[in-house]
């Protein structure tokens, strides 16, 4: 990975670092670790641009953004959105096709347990609940964020749609949605939430995008990631990083493998490429 003209003094003059929340930045109880606090600030003391790439809708993202201080853009929806929190705006999208409604009804009526939520940036409708959907207002703080809607109501215009229910029903319901999702596709997020996309969105389009805005060279774009919806930007960045506790089949895209995330997974990637930056004057 190629760097700018290396600067001891400021090693990360350059440098783009992306972080998944959670299971990489956030412990297991959903709170930053002042390790890696104290990392990104000295990160970005030393040059870097430091944001985030979640599947959290821009307004739960951005509770976590400000606590982290982020100095970038971030990815959010999985990369449905980009969203600019200086400038309270996204700084670009997608959105499904309009027959995703079509698809909502059709699992509904053959698995109707299952919750169903369709996100619109930060508006979040509610179109079926369970206990597995609810959760997430909870771990998220996005309650305020939470619209009910009928079928009829949602709007034909959304970034993604999250269904949540358990493991064994949802492989059920990917195996029924296969071969049906045009123009999107279908990913596991955690065990019981499954994803519809828009085709061209992901982790991996949107770090290039935040890359892009922000006037960084590809060769200095860094991540870390803990799951499968992780793996577009693993693969997409010049310095893919995982956290220890990530599946194994998701580590295998990873130069660097950091500790577990109670302990900081980004205090230990910023003080890895720091060591890197020192030795060899670039990643």
């Amino acid at each position: 990975m190629d760097s700018i003209a290396f600067d001891k003094n400021r090693p990360f003059e350059g440098i783009l670092l992306l972080s998944d929340l959670d299971g990489t930045l956030l412990d297991r109880k959903k709170e930053i670790p002042a390790r890696n606090l104290r990392a990104i600030r000295r990160f970005q003391e030393m040059g870097g641009l430091f944001s985030i790439a979640t599947g959290r809708c821009p307004r739960s993202a951005e509770l976590v953004a400000r606590s982290a201080g982020v100095n970038c853009p971030a990815v959010t929806l999985n990369g449905a959105v980009v969203y600019d929190f200086a400038a309270d705006r996204p700084a670009s999208q997608s959105c499904l096709p309009e027959r995703y409604r079509e698809i909502l009804r059709d699992v509904h009526a053959h698995f109707p347990s299952a919750g169903l939520q369709v996100y619109v940036g930060s508006d979040i409708y509610i179109v079926h609940s369970n206990e597995i959907v609810e959760r997430l207002f909870h771990i998220e703080h996005i309650e305020k964020c939470r619209q009910e809607a009928s079928f009829d109501a949602i709007p034909p215009q959304v970034n993604k749609v999250l269904i949540g229910e358990e493991n064994r029903e949802l492989q059920m319901i990917r195996r029924y949605l296969e071969g049906r999702l045009d123009g999107m596709y279908g990913m596991f997020t955690e065990e019981q939430y499954y994803e519809l996309l828009p085709a061209r969105a992901n982790k991996g389009q949107g770090v290039r995008r935040v890359a892009e805005l922000c006037g960084i060279n590809p060769a200095c774009v860094a991540v870390v990631g803990d799951y499968y919806n992780d793996i577009d930007m693993l693969q997409t960045a010049a310095y893919p990083m995982v956290a220890g506790n990530a599946p194994d089949d998701v580590k295998i895209f990873a130069r660097y493998i950091a500790g577990d995330c109670d302990g900081g997974v980004v205090a230990d990637a910023i003080e890895h490429m720091e060591r890197r930056l020192l030795q060899r004057g670039k990643l």
